[in-house]
């Protein structure tokens, strides 16, 4: 039988795998589950790791190099239970031409969903009613509480989660607009939106939602040129890096205008404690909470299961990589 690697701490395991999974998983082959919390033994790691067919990875696992890949010759491939996998797969396992795959599909579902909230939540007032209601205040500000219907939405990046994203507002009467400079305008058409540009998407849209891949042509990819374009009452929602918004740049326009900022991810994260991040009255912060967490975790495991079942079969992963676009990754 194929040997199944779990090459993964025990925290993690236990965070991302039921035990029923973990018996799927090793009714498949011979399933070996890594006994350590980390992975400072290289010996340990080498030896647990030596003639496997299938490894599987997650957040923490070291990047699988040469030294690790000739100990396994007879490797199918990874796969890889977390979002990115650029920590774990570098030009090693690419010259070897090995099959890789990554659960960033299923975490971006969770991703799509909290967004859809976080969008209908800013647009009736849900950040900010309940502090009117206790300040004593009752309709005050009604006028300023939108429905979700007629509005113009902005999604920034169509990968995993801003397509999720996209599916999701097709349920609704709105206008989707997408920037991604990486995808086709007939995509973006397919998909059920229309493509623009961004400094276009920043004017025209109500609600914008960043979902692009954190590389170095997305850094400060959102900062005071297109800041200012914000229609007043705009919404602005982060749930993909911190690194794609200028927050210095965010915070002095947050300052001037009557603009929402929801961000479930900074830079650094935790931002300091004494940042305006934190205290702005129209600056949300949600912990990065957006994608898969506590009992969400175990869609990981299913993905992962699901995943070994394809390789192991002979058939193409659902979630497999092209991992000649790897610079453009998340």
């Amino acid at each position: 039988m194929q040997r199944i690697t779990v090459l993964v701490t025990r925290p993690i395991q236990n965070k991302i795998f039921t035990e029923e999974q973990l018996k799927k998983l090793g009714e498949l082959g011979v399933l070996s589950l890594y006994d350590r919390d980390d992975f400072a033994d290289r010996k340990h790691v080498l030896d647990f790791v030596k003639d496997s067919n299938v490894i599987i990875t997650s957040w923490q696992t070291p990047m699988l190099d040469n030294e690790i890949l000739d100990l396994c010759p007879e490797l199918l491939g990874v796969i890889h239970g977390a979002g990115s996998v650029k920590d774990v797969i570098g030009d090693d396992v690419i010259q070897r031409e090995l099959r890789v795959t990554a659960s960033a599909n299923e975490i971006s579902r969770g991703v799509a969903e909290t967004t859809l909230g976080i969008a209908i939540a800013a647009c009736k007032g849900f950040f900010w009613l309940p502090q009117e209601s206790r300040d004593g205040l009752w309709r005050e500000n009604f006028c300023k509480v939108t429905d979700f219907y007629g509005l113009k939405i902005g999604v920034i990046g169509a990968g995993y989660a801003g397509r999720h994203f996209i599916k999701l507002l097709k349920s609704f009467c709105v206008e989707i607009l997408v920037y991604d400079p990486y995808v086709p305008a007939e995509q973006i058409i397919f998909l059920g939106a229309e493509k623009l540009e961004l400094d276009a998407l920043m004017s025209q849209c109500d609600v914008i939602s960043v979902h692009a891949p954190s590389i170095p042509e997305t850094d400060n990819m959102i900062n005071r040129n297109n800041l200012k374009l914000l229609k007043e009452g705009a919404v602005l929602i982060n749930t993909s890096r911190g690194s794609l918004i200028n927050e210095e740049d965010l915070i002095a326009e947050c300052k001037k205008r009557n603009i929402t900022a929801v961000l479930d991810v900074t830079a650094p994260e935790p931002p300091a404690q004494d940042s305006e991040l934190r205290k702005l009255p129209n600056i949300h912060l949600l912990q990065h909470t957006a994608g898969v967490t506590n009992n969400g975790s175990k869609r990981i495991g299913r993905h992962v299961c699901e995943e070994a079942q394809r390789l192991l079969s002979g058939e193409k992963m659902k979630c497999e990589l092209d991992l000649s676009r790897l610079s453009t990754m998340a």
